[in-house]
């Protein structure tokens, strides 16, 4: 095994890890809120406000990374404290007042962006260049074993002892993912300052938007995820209107399922990196078409789970690009920022969804389906256009 493979492994299982207990988080919080005071709305609200600060602590998270001698050691202490953060609510929802949870959850979801953009913009200090586009497929991968493992890992801990344990072992799982973070030899990138300055809080975004490929892609993944946010929703609906509760949690872990084996495509044949644009487009377009099909297949269960496996799919090599995109067009000293960034944005596009499908649960499933399948089809076609009219390279 080469040097670059068991640094891809020690990460990937590092990623795993702390992506695990942020997946999982999600779901463990909600019925811990029930099981601890009796409460779903208030699990509800914990889970809003581990994810929020995702979106609003980005740019910093970026910035500081992009500007530590020892960003392995500022990524592994963010996953200490947002492991601590939920260990700390499973101790103590019900002793202590709610405040005081809810103000350590804060802290926990402001370090959410290292587990996500911030870790994988430091692929690139850890393969040679050209393993990048393979080591993405492989970054890519953990998200979606991590989007499965988590709420399943959560489920069953949950089932055979209690949400309190749940979360306390997710809490875990983030502080030795952290463990295995700080064995990587991630080094800021020579010729980048050290120095931290409020005024670059923006640079991130002027560069995104100065880079009109890498605006268009953000603009148009961040517009599909509307779609992706608001199935949850929509699945949660049917399966309730069904008597079929479980038919939901089967549909979603088929979506992931089937980016596990998109991803792998992707790491096994990844696109050249001047065709990464087109995939991304051609890719939110593929995983819309499947979910407008649904919409017309919904009293067979086998051609549902078909179909959004399908959808899950096309997101591999769709994120695998997008990652690639990013690493290829951020400036070196602004990589980090524009990672976090850019998934800052996808988490907000998709508590977005989540909320467009709640206002539109009197409406039939059908036509949920169609919204949510509509969207991303629209949003790839958008980018293609506007990839079309930009200027070629010279």
């Amino acid at each position: 095994m080469s040097r670059a493979t068991g640094r891809l492994a020690v990460y990937g299982a590092a990623a795993v890890l702390v992506r695990l207990a942020d997946e999982g988080a999600r779901v463990v919080l909600t019925l811990l809120g029930l099981q601890r005071v009796g409460s779903a709305a208030l699990g509800g609200v914990l889970v809003a406000v581990l994810l929020v600060p995702h979106v609003l602590a980005a740019p910093v998270v970026g910035m500081l990374v992009d500007r530590s001698a020892r960003p392995a050691a500022l990524l592994a202490g963010s996953a200490v404290l947002f492991g601590a953060a939920l260990a700390f609510t499973a101790l103590s929802l019900g002793q202590v007042p709610v405040g005081a949870v809810v103000a350590v959850l804060l802290i926990g979801g402001c370090c959410g962006p290292a587990l996500t953009g911030a870790l994988s913009s430091q692929l690139a200090e850890l393969v040679p260049a050209r393993r990048l586009t393979r080591a993405f497929g492989i970054d890519s991968l953990t998200y979606n074993i991590a989007g499965i493992a988590g709420p399943a890992v959560a489920a069953v801990l949950v089932g055979a002892t209690s949400a309190s344990l749940a979360t306390f072992v997710l809490g875990c799982s983030a502080a030795l993912g952290a463990l295995l973070i700080l064995t990587l030899p991630i080094r800021r990138p020579a010729g980048t300052s050290a120095s931290v300055d409020p005024a670059q809080l923006l640079a991130g975004v002027k560069a995104m938007s100065h880079d009109r490929v890498l605006a268009t892609v953000t603009a148009a993944t961040s517009l599909g995820q509307l779609g992706a946010g608001a199935l949850p929703v929509i699945l949660a609906v049917a399966a309730t209107r069904a008597h079929v509760p479980a038919q939901a949690g089967l549909l979603l872990a088929m979506i992931a399922a089937g980016g596990l084996v998109g991803s792998l495509l992707w790491t096994w044949h990844p696109a050249r990196l001047q065709r990464a644009p087109i995939v991304v487009m051609v890719g939110l377009a593929a995983t819309g078409v499947p979910v407008l099909a649904a919409a017309t297949a919904q009293s067979s269960l086998p051609a549902l789970a078909l179909l959004f496996a399908l959808a899950g799919i096309a997101n591999g090599p769709l994120f695998g690009a997008l990652l690639s995109i990013r690493q290829n067009r951020s400036p070196v000293a602004l990589r980090s920022q524009i990672f976090t960034l850019g998934a800052g944005a996808k988490i907000t596009a998709t508590a977005a969804g989540a909320a467009l499908a709640s206002t539109l649960t009197h409406t039939s499933i059908n036509a949920q389906l169609a919204l949510a399948g509509t969207i991303p089809v629209i949003a790839g076609a958008l980018g293609i256009l506007a990839l079309r009219h930009l200027p070629r390279p010279a």
